[in-house]
C-alpha cells in the first residue's frame, strides 16, 4: 500500500464528486459557488512535476499523489475554507485508499493541523 499510483479515471471522478472543477493552470479548483463561478477557495495540483493535472485520457493518467493548497488572503472565511479543504482531502483519500500527508510528506497529525490553523490565523492577525 502507498506505492500504488492513483489512476485518472477514479481520481478525477472522486475530485468531481467532491466539488472540484478542472480549470486555470491545468489543475483543479474548489470555487465558492459549486457551479464553478465565483472565487477559488482552494486548489489541487499534481504532486509530481510539472504539477498539472491535464487529462486528455484519464485511463492512462497516473500520479503518486495530489497536493491541496490555498492562497492567503482568500475569499470568505479562511478557517472555514481550510476546514473544507481538509475534509475534501480526507474524503478523496478515503475514496482512493490514500493517506493525507503534510507538506513534509509525513502522515497528517493533530499537531500538524493545529500548526496549519495557526499559520492561517497569524496571517490575518499580523
Amino acid at each position: 500500500a502507498g506505492d500504488t499510483p492513483f489512476v485518472g479515471t477514479s481520481l478525477f471522478e472522486s475530485m468531481k464528486q467532491n466539488g472540484l472543477l478542472y480549470g486555470e493552470m491545468n489543475i483543479f479548483h474548489r470555487h465558492a459557488d459549486m457551479s464553478g463561478t465565483g472565487k477559488v477557495l482552494f486548489s489541487v495540483a499534481n504532486m509530481m512535476q510539472p504539477g498539472t493535472l491535464a487529462h486528455d485520457d484519464p485511463e492512462t493518467f497516473e500520479t503518486k499523489g495530489i497536493s491541496f493548497f490555498m492562497t492567503l488572503p482568500c475569499f470568505g472565511e479562511a478557517d472555514q475554507n481550510f476546514k473544507l479543504m481538509l475534509k475534501t482531502a480526507q474524503q478523496i483519500a478515503d475514496d482512493l485508499g490514500g493517506n493525507v500527508l503534510d507538506d513534509q510528506r509525513n502522515l497528517m497529525t493533530p499537531d500538524r493541523l493545529d500548526a496549519y490553523r495557526k499559520q492561517v490565523r497569524d496571517f490575518y492577525d499580523s
